[in-house]
């Protein structure tokens, strides 16, 4: 997987999770951030999307977002000592969260480590 492909699977399966929920306005936090890893032998790219969740059922929208994140071959858990909070770990990405409050809804995430340079990438993204 290419640098470019790490990030459009991300973004996309974010922005496909928020699609699921009856909740609008989703907007960026900021745009895709790349990063070092691997010991500096690759990159990975991080990302979050948040909007106001209006009148919703938090936990019943955490068990929608749990089960398409299992659908995709991850490993998931829901924290519900608080606001509920979903965890996911594995398959195409290596983590995403989903938190439900308070008066936020988030998710966010971050790629699978791929072959790439982060300092490059910046140059290319961000002065280029």
């Amino acid at each position: 997987m290419t640098p470019d492909e790490a990030k459009e699977t991300l973004t996309n399966i974010i922005r496909e999770s928020a699609e699921l929920l009856d909740t609008g306005g989703w907007k960026e936090s900021s745009a895709p951030g790349v990063q070092t890893c691997d010991n500096g032998n690759g990159i990975k790219w991080n990302y979050l999307y948040s909007a106001m969740p209006g009148d919703v059922e938090p936990l019943a929208d955490a068990e929608k977002i749990a089960a398409h994140w299992e659908s995709l071959g991850m490993t998931v858990r829901i924290n519900t000592d608080h606001a509920p909070v979903v965890f996911a770990t594995g398959g195409p990405l290596q983590g995403l969260s989903f938190s439900t409050g308070p008066g936020l809804y988030g998710i966010g995430g971050t790629s699978a480590c791929v072959p790439g340079n982060a300092d490059q990438i910046r140059d290319e993204e961000y002065v280029g």
